[in-house]
């Protein structure tokens, strides 16, 4: 059987830390449709009180939602969801290998552990970008409750680049590949 290769450039919408708040969690799906990316990232602490609203919403898009549970996330296992939750995973950002977690278990004195180039977490609610240990170490901040003077935020990973970005647009923090 041949293998077919995906030569198409990828644009990925990466999130966390929501906690339940259906207002960021609107904002972040408009962007998503704005900037018609092909896949949204949701790195954990997502649900909340309208928890069956989001999912609905999720399942609308659900061949293209990627979800990991985080900290706040593990009593939640919605059974009409049409998404698969998991604990950590693996995404292939247009050849780069991504480690998703939402970063509460992360083990931070050995990241060449997870074998891959590049690690999103959410956890901490403040972004940051660093290269450490020959890995490229992500935290997409919060779009509803941010840290330490911090604004919403969220990611934007595409084949040259991942930024953050605020919920207007405006990049904060980006590295090249």
């Amino acid at each position: 059987m041949e293998k077919t290769v995906d030569n198409k450039t990828k644009k990925f919408l990466i999130a966390a830390d929501f906690h339940g708040s259906i207002s960021a969690f609107d904002k972040v799906l408009d962007l998503f449709h704005q900037l018609k990316a092909d896949k949204l990232l949701l790195l954990g602490d997502i649900f909340g009180t309208d928890a069956e609203e989001m999912v609905n919403k999720l399942n609308e898009i659900a061949d293209k939602v990627v979800v990991v549970r985080g900290n706040n996330d593990w009593y939640f296992e919605p059974f009409y969801a049409e998404f698969k939750i998991f604990d950590q995973t693996y995404e292939n950002l247009n050849g780069r290998t991504a480690f998703l977690c939402h970063g509460h278990r992360l083990n931070d004195m050995n990241l060449g552990l997870y074998g891959a180039e590049i690690i999103l977490q959410g956890h901490v609610h403040i972004p940051f970008i660093f290269k450490e240990q020959g890995v490229i170490r992500i935290c997409v901040g919060s779009p509803a409750r941010p840290r330490r003077g911090s604004e919403p935020t969220v990611a934007i990973a595409d084949n040259e680049s991942i930024k953050i970005i605020n919920l207007l647009g405006k990049v904060i923090d980006e590295t090249s590949y």
